[in-house]
C-alpha cells in the first residue's frame, strides 16, 4: 500500500494552488466523488494500494479502530488549538467529552431554534425580497439555539471581556463579528493542510483572536459551567465549542438548502404541506419528523465532509473489501470517501434514489456517517439535525424560494467554505 506521506508546505506555490483548487472543486461536486467511489467500491484493491477506502464496511472499520487510524490527522488544521476532534482516546479526551455532553444537555433544542427561526422569518417577510441565507438567517438560528453552551457567560464570550458595560453592548454587530471570526477558524478545518498560505494566515489570525477572547473570560465561563477545572481545560473546551458547534452547523444548513432547491419536486411537496398546515407547521409532529428525515437525506447527498483523513501511527492492516487486507505502514495517512460509503448498495438499498423514508434497518447508524461513526461520532449530532430541521421548517413557511441569480453568482465561496447564498422570495 502507498500511503500519503506528502507535505503540502513543501509544494511549490503553483502546485499548491492547483491542488487546493482541485480539492475545493471536488468538495463542491460530490457527484464526482461518488463516481470515483463507485469505481473504488468495484475494485477495492486499487483504492487499498493508494490508501483510499470507499466501501461502507471498510470506512466503518477504519472509524471504529481509533488507535490504529487516528483523528490526529485533523490536528494540523485546528488553528485555535487542541480539541476533541483531533485527540486520540485517553483520559483527557474522556474528561473533555463528558464536559461537552454536560454542556449540550443545557441546550433547549428545538424550542430555541424554533423561536429564533420564527423571529428571523418575520424579519425576512417584512424586508427585501432578496436575502443572504447564511448571514441573514442560518447563522442567527444556530447562534441562539447554541447560546446556552456558555450559559450566563455567553455575552462575555461574544464581547471578549468581563467588563459589564461591554457585555451590555453586545448587540447584533458584535455578535456578527464574533460569528465571522469563528467561521474562518472552522473554515481551516474544511480547507485542510492544502489551503493557500494567505488563507492559512487569516485562519491563524482568527484562531489567535478566538483564543485571546476566551482566555479573557475563562473565569466567567468556569462559573457558568459550575466546574473547578484548570483554566487551560476550560479554555480548551470553550474554544472548541465556539468554533466547531456554530460554523459547521451553518455550513451544513446551507448545503441542505442548496441540495433541496436542486430538487424542485421535493421542495414543492414539502412547501405545499407547510402551506396547508398554516400556523400548525411548528407543532405538527408528523411534519417535523418528515422534515428531519429530509434533512438527513439531503445531507447524505451533500455532506459537509465528503472526504476524511486519518493518521496511521503504527504498522497495521486495512480492510478494504478486497480478498486480502492492505498493509498500512506507520507514519502515513489514509483517506476515507465517506460520501461513497453513504451510497454503497451493499449497505444502503437503492442507494442512488432520493428516499427520506428509507428503512435503514441494521445500518441505521450509517445514516449518520456525516457526523462520524462509533465512539468518535459528533456528540452534538441530534442537536445539529434538530436545529437544521427548525431552520428548514421556517424557510418552508415563506413564499417560494429560489437562488438569486440576477446579479452575479448566487453562491460565493472561499475555498470549500460557502460565504454567502443569496436567495429570492418569489
Amino acid at each position: 500500500m502507498k500511503l500519503s506521506t506528502y507535505e503540502p508546505d513543501a509544494l511549490p506555490p503553483g502546485a499548491r494552488s492547483l491542488s487546493y483548487g482541485l480539492f475545493c472543486w471536488l468538495n463542491r461536486h460530490t457527484t464526482v466523488l461518488r463516481a470515483i467511489g463507485a469505481l473504488l467500491r468495484r475494485w477495492p484493491a486499487i483504492g487499498g494500494r493508494f490508501g483510499v477506502v470507499a466501501r461502507a464496511s471498510a470506512v466503518k472499520d477504519v472509524l471504529e479502530r481509533t488507535r490504529s487510524f487516528s483523528n490526529t490527522a485533523h490536528a494540523a488544521n485546528m488553528v485555535s488549538g487542541d480539541y476533541l476532534i483531533g485527540m486520540d482516546p485517553g483520559p483527557t479526551y474522556t474528561a473533555d467529552r463528558d464536559l461537552v455532553h454536560e454542556r449540550l444537555d443545557a441546550l433547549d433544542v428545538p424550542n430555541a431554534s424554533d423561536e429564533e427561526a420564527r423571529k428571523r422569518i418575520a424579519i425576512l417577510q417584512a424586508g427585501e425580497r432578496t436575502f443572504d441565507l447564511i448571514e441573514g438567517y442560518l447563522m442567527w438560528v444556530v447562534f441562539h439555539a447554541m447560546k446556552p453552551l456558555f450559559g450566563s457567560a455567553t455575552d462575555a464570550v461574544v464581547a471578549g471581556s468581563t467588563d459589564q458595560s461591554a457585555q451590555g453592548a453586545v448587540d447584533e454587530g458584535l455578535q456578527r463579528q464574533y460569528m465571522l471570526e469563528i467561521r474562518y477558524v472552522a473554515g481551516q478545518l474544511l480547507a485542510g493542510s492544502l489551503a493557500t498560505l494567505e488563507l492559512r494566515r487569516r485562519a491563524e489570525t482568527c484562531g489567535d483572536a478566538l483564543q485571546a477572547r476566551i482566555d479573557r473570560v475563562t473565569g466567567p465561563i468556569g462559573t457558568a459551567w459550575g466546574i473547578k477545572s484548570a483554566s487551560e481545560d476550560i479554555e480548551r473546551n470553550a474554544v472548541g465549542l465556539a468554533w466547531i458547534s456554530h460554523p459547521v452547523t451553518v455550513q451544513s444548513g446551507a448545503l441542505v438548502v442548496q441540495e433541496l432547491l436542486g430538487r424542485p419536486k421535493v421542495y414543492d411537496q414539502l412547501w405545499s404541506r407547510a402551506r396547508s398546515l398554516g400556523d400548525r407547521v411548528w407543532i405538527d409532529a408528523d411534519f417535523r419528523r418528515d422534515v428531519r428525515d429530509h434533512v438527513l437525506e439531503l445531507m447524505r447527498f451533500r455532506p459537509i465532509f465528503p472526504l476524511l483523513a486519518r493518521d496511521v501511527p503504527r504498522d497495521t492492516e486495512l480492510q478494504t473489501g478486497a480478498r486480502q487486507n492492505a498493509k498500512c505502514p506507520g507514519g502515513g495517512k489514509i483517506s476515507l470517501l465517506s460520501v461513497a460509503a453513504l451510497f454503497d448498495p451493499r449497505a444502503v438499498p437503492d442507494s442512488g434514489r432520493f428516499c427520506p423514508n428509507r428503512n435503514w434497518g441494521k445500518e441505521d447508524p450509517l445514516r449518520y456517517l456525516m457526523f462520524g461513526y462509533g465512539y468518535r461520532q459528533c456528540p452534538a449530532r441530534d442537536h445539529a439535525v434538530d436545529i437544521l430541521t427548525s431552520a428548514l421548517i421556517g424557510l418552508l413557511t415563506l413564499p417560494r424560494l429560489q437562488l438569486a441569480r440576477g446579479e452575479g453568482k448566487a453562491i460565493s465561496y472561499d475555498g470549500p467554505l460557502m460565504l454567502s447564498m443569496r436567495m429570492r422570495i418569489t
